[in-house]
């Protein structure tokens, strides 16, 4: 199945007053990597959004190390399952770099699932997943 990975340096503004991340930023990682994943499948959403309703039915998080301010992080995104009106995408965050530690074992630090269904934007009903999309969400 399709993956992609990208990388996140953590900024100030995601972080609370003891320097670690705010829960529902990591949530934001992964919809950035969700968006480069469809963007490289050649669907990318601020074309694809235009005739079709995208809206994400289950979020989850699990959160498996502290993240801190100016951590560099790897997000990847991969496409997990893909059913008849939805799709399921899932996500490994590892820590690439600390700036107090020298050496990185690329440690999970947060592991997710997101599911997006396709809808039709007329009637807010579910719909099948297009042809070329499901092609291109099934391609390994």
């Amino acid at each position: 199945m399709p993956q992609i990975s990208i990388s996140i340096r953590v900024p100030f503004p995601d972080v609370d007053s003891s320097g670690r991340i705010h829960f529902a930023a990591m949530m934001r990682y992964m919809e950035v990597a969700d968006h480069e994943l469809m963007r490289s499948l050649g669907f990318p959403y601020a074309r694809t959004l235009r005739s079709l309703a995208l809206p994400r039915v289950h979020v989850s998080c699990d959160y498996r190390a502290a993240v801190y301010y100016d951590d560099l992080l790897s997000v990847e995104a991969r496409v997990e399952r893909v059913g008849h009106s939805s799709w399921t995408e899932s996500f490994v965050i590892r820590l690439l770099a600390r700036e107090e530690q020298e050496t990185q074992e690329r440690a999970v630090v947060a592991e997710g699932r997101m599911v997006i269904v396709v809808m039709n934007p007329e009637t807010q009903t579910a719909m099948p997943i297009p042809q070329e999309m499901r092609a291109a969400l099934m391609d390994t």
